[in-house]
C-alpha cells in the first residue's frame, strides 16, 4: 500500500484528494492548519503551518510515496475586491509566498532525497494556469507568481528525478476553476473529477510525467514564446512600421 501525503487537507480541495487517494487504495497522511480535518479520509493528521520557519517534517518516520502540495492561498483575488498589484500589500505578498512556494519547497526538500534514495517517488505541485506567463493578464501578481515559482520548483525537483535512476516523477497539476471556497460556488467544475484525474496522473511512468504540466489528464504545458503583452503600444508600432 502506496502512503501519500497532502498538505492543506483538511478541506477544499485537499480533502476531496484525500477522498481519491483512499479510494484509489493509498495509506494518506494530511497536513493542516484546522485543529482536525473536516472529512474522514485521513488514516493521520499533523497540524502545520507553512508559515512557520521551523523544520518541516511533519511525518519523520513514514515512508512517504507521494507528496502532494496542495496548501495554498489566494490573498489577491478580483472577486474579493483585491487583485491590483498597486494596490497590493507586501504582508499579502509575502504570506502568500510563505505558503504557496516555501512551503511547497520545504516539504519537497523533506521528501524528496527519500523518495531518490528508495529509487521510487511522486511529488506532485497543485499549481493553476494562471502560473503561466503567457495567461498573465495583469491582475493577482502575488498568487499568479507564486505560481510561476510553484512551476519553476517542480522543474527543479524532475531534474533532479530524472538524474537519479528509478520509478521517479514530479510535475504539476492545474485542477482548473473548481467549486471551494478558494474557487467559490460560481466556479463551473466538480472538484471530485480534478481530484480523481489527480490520482490517476501518479500511475503514469516518470516517460510521460515528470517535468510536465497537467490540467485535467490532459498535459497543459510551460510557456510559449513572446510578446506575451499586447495593447497600445503594440498597436503603435504597427502604424510607424507602416509609414516606412
Amino acid at each position: 500500500m502506496a502512503t501519500a501525503l497532502v498538505t492543506g487537507a483538511s478541506r477544499g480541495f485537499g480533502a476531496h484528494l484525500c477522498h481519491a487517494l483512499k479510494a484509489a487504495g493509498h495509506r494518506v497522511l494530511g497536513a493542516g492548519l484546522a485543529s482536525s480535518p473536516r472529512h474522514g479520509d485521513l488514516d493521520e493528521y499533523r497540524v502545520v503551518d507553512l508559515r512557520d520557519s521551523a523544520p518541516l517534517d511533519p511525518f519523520p518516520d513514514e515512508n512517504v510515496d507521494v507528496l502532494i502540495n496542495n496548501a495554498g492561498v489566494y490573498l489577491d483575488d478580483p472577486r474579493r475586491g483585491c487583485g491590483d498589484l498597486f494596490d497590493l500589500s507586501l504582508d499579502d505578498l509575502r504570506e502568500t509566498f510563505e505558503v504557496n512556494l516555501f512551503g511547497a519547497v520545504r516539504m519537497a526538500v523533506a521528501y524528496a532525497p527519500r523518495m531518490i534514495g528508495r529509487a521510487s517517488g511522486r511529488i506532485v505541485c497543485v499549481s493553476s494556469g494562471m502560473g503561466r506567463l503567457q495567461d498573465a493578464d495583469g491582475a493577482s501578481f502575488a498568487y499568479r507568481s507564486s505560481k510561476l515559482a510553484v512551476n519553476s520548483l517542480v522543474l527543479t525537483v524532475a531534474r533532479h528525478f530524472a538524474d537519479s535512476r528509478g520509478d521517479l516523477s514530479a510535475f504539476s497539476y492545474c485542477p482548473g476553476w473548481i467549486r471551494t471556497e478558494m474557487g467559490t460556488e460560481a466556479a463551473p467544475l466538480d472538484p471530485g473529477p480534478a481530484a480523481d484525474d489527480l490520482v490517476r496522473l501518479l500511475e503514469l511512468p516518470p516517460a510521460d510525467s515528470n517535468g510536465r504540466f497537467f490540467r485535467g489528464i490532459h498535459e497543459l504545458g510551460w510557456d510559449i514564446k513572446g510578446p506575451f503583452v499586447s495593447g497600445r503600444q503594440e498597436a503603435e508600432s504597427r502604424t510607424s512600421r507602416s509609414w516606412r
